[in-house]
């Protein structure tokens, strides 16, 4: 029981709870209500600060986000609050815009310079968000203003990208909109697994497919040893099996083809250069041949020309 007193006495406390009042309830109900008219009015009293945290970590300007009620969003930044302020989680509004596929108030906090940058308690930034809910014009927002596309979540357990999340995910639109944007496409996790092995292990056949299309590596190995292959057959996912056996021996073939591609092509070049002078030549003794033939009928025809005006005289 002491150690249970002494962790609740150690634990953070919400630096903001402590004073929290009626008009913070009542803005609170009103956002969560998508009350714009309700909301305005309360803000409208002095000393209201929509980014004040209740016993739950959350403000009324996170609320706002999370539900994509635009209007109150407005309100919120019109009256002022401190864009980047989180929440207990760390996520600011732009996570949560992000994280529930609300492009609209996404749009509304870039143009407030809500930070891409920043991460969570896990490590995630709002592209790590926005590559989870499966929302492209969110991804091209927070791409369109700087965020980074590699970023990694290194303060959380895992290390992985939007790319690998997204593939995790099985959202094969949200992954080639990465890629497009510059995505590696065989980042690797903490445990050195590529979003390649993480598709094939969660069986996400249609994203594996991008990833294939888009060069990603098969011959690649884990921490453990294991490549991408390994993971498709402890999920029994035999058609991803089959891509992977498609795109492995493609992969070797281009392979062959590079290492004989130049030695055939100089085995063979004396061969063209002959067959192009050639054809040169022959064109060049059918030209002559050409005009001969018209030298003589000119002859022909002037004999002609001669032996009438012979007569003729």
């Amino acid at each position: 029981l002491s150690m249970m007193n002494c962790w609740f006495s150690c634990a953070p406390k919400n630096r903001h709870a402590a004073d929290w009042n009626k008009y913070d309830d009542r803005l609170m109900k009103a956002a969560e209500r998508g009350d714009v008219e309700k909301v305005s009015s309360i803000l409208a009293k002095k000393g209201t600060n929509p980014g004040k945290l209740d016993v739950e970590g959350r403000s009324a300007f996170h609320v706002v986000a999370s539900k994509g009620n635009l209007e109150c969003l407005n309100a919120i930044l019109m009256h002022g609050v401190d864009i980047a302020t989180s929440d207990t989680a760390g996520r600011n509004a732009l996570h949560l815009a992000a994280k529930y596929g609300h492009a609209l108030c996404l749009q509304k906090l870039l143009q407030y310079n809500c930070p891409t940058e920043h991460v969570d308690l896990q490590g995630r930034t709002a592209l790590h968000d926005a590559a989870m809910a499966d929302c492209p014009s969110s991804i091209q927002l927070l791409c369109d203003h700087g965020a980074s596309v590699n970023a990694k979540d290194v303060d959380g357990r895992t290390g992985r990208t939007p790319l690998v999340l997204a593939t995790q995910m099985c959202r094969p639109t949200i992954c080639q909109l990465l890629i497009d944007r510059g995505a590696e496409i065989n980042s690797r996790d903490k445990q050195n697994r590529t979003a390649l092995m993480l598709g094939c292990e969660y069986g996400c056949k249609d994203a594996v497919e991008v990833l294939l299309k888009n060069g990603a590596d098969v011959s690649l190995l884990d921490a453990l040893g294991h490549d991408c292959s390994y993971y498709a057959r402890i999920g029994d996912n035999l058609d991803i099996l089959t891509l992977l056996k498609t795109a492995s021996e493609n992969t070797n073939k281009g392979r062959e083809l590079w290492k004989k591609g130049p030695s055939l092509q100089q085995r063979n070049l004396p061969y063209i250069l002959d067959e192009v002078n050639m054809k040169s030549s022959q064109r060049e003794h059918r030209n002559i041949q050409d005009l001969e033939i018209e030298n003589e009928d000119l002859k022909d025809r002037l004999r002609k020309i001669q032996q009438e005006q012979r007569i003729l005289l």
